[in-house]
């Protein structure tokens, strides 16, 4: 295996797992600003509220587009998973 070809797969690997990690993480802090922004409107000062609210949110986000956040993931480890017969030797 030459550097080339493994800059290219660590190039994928990182894009890979920013298409996975990007929309829950996007959704937590949307989450995490419209709770601040009511808890600051109400004064309401429960430190268990926001984070009990971004886990129900981003796990509903997994359950409904887990299979599309996964697919990237899953394409890099088949291509690389493919090749690696031929690129060891």
């Amino acid at each position: 295996m030459t550097e080339d070809v493994l800059a290219r797969y660590l190039l994928l690997a990182a894009l890979a797992s920013m298409k996975s990690a990007a929309p829950p993480l996007i959704v937590a802090a949307i989450v995490g600003f419209i709770v601040a922004l009511f808890q600051g409107v109400t004064q309401i000062q429960d430190q268990s509220l926001p984070i009990t609210l971004k886990i129900l949110v981003v796990g509903a986000t997994f359950l409904l587009f887990g299979a599309a956040l996964a697919s990237p993931v899953v394409i890099l480890a088949d291509e690389a998973l493919r090749i690696f017969p031929t690129a060891s030797r």
